[in-house]
């Protein structure tokens, strides 16, 4: 019996500490802050309530002077509404969040999302290589190990000039403790 609660207590505690970690949005940001530098208007299409922690990280990685328009989102079939609320807020560009249950890097949502978001020319970034198939115009992140991943094709966006691969080097990526962007969360209808 007390190797089988040591066992839950282990299993609770290894589970506590992977719903706890949040995605390092630092180096995704530092590199799209040397690629479009006037851009600080970031749209996020999540589950708010689901994805709290990561919109946070996101926040603290864009810092003060930024703003994050977040499309509350719960069902796939929001996608469409949700990309027309950040392009219509005018957000600069769309961060997808890797823990997001329905909008993350790699999901049909995402992918509806980030080509109805192309149209419009707004572009998609997301933190796994996965999200370059999806139309993502670059990639960098945990799930890259670091790595800045550059599409060689654009779907619908026209006019985005891409980050130079060589701005990118992990250990050159140093996290800053700086106020936190401006977040407002908009119900997707």
């Amino acid at each position: 019996m007390n190797r089988i609660s040591t066992s839950l207590a282990v299993a609770v505690a290894v589970f506590a500490g992977l719903a706890l970690h949040a995605e390092d949005f630092q180096p995704l940001l530092k590199t799209t802050r040397a690629t479009w530098p006037e851009k600080q208007h970031i749209g996020v299409i999540c589950d708010y309530s689901a994805s709290r922690d990561e919109v946070m990280a996101l926040a603290k990685a864009a810092g003060e002077g930024a703003l994050i328009t977040v499309a509350d989102t719960r069902h796939i079939e929001q996608a469409t509404p949700a990309a027309h609320l950040i392009a219509n807020h005018g957000a600069n560009y769309l961060v997808l969040l890797p823990g997001d249950r329905v909008f993350r890097d790699g999901s049909f949502g995402a992918t509806l999302a980030i080509s109805q978001l192309g149209k419009r020319g707004v572009p998609a970034l997301g933190t796994t290589a996965v999200a370059l198939k999806q139309g993502a115009v670059f990639s960098m992140g945990d799930g890259t190990k670091g790595e800045l991943l550059v599409t060689d094709r654009l779907i619908g966006t026209v006019d985005v000039i891409l980050p130079n691969r060589t701005l990118a080097q992990k250990a050159a990526l140093v996290l800053r403790k700086e106020g936190m962007a401006t977040i407002a969360v908009l119900a997707a209808e």
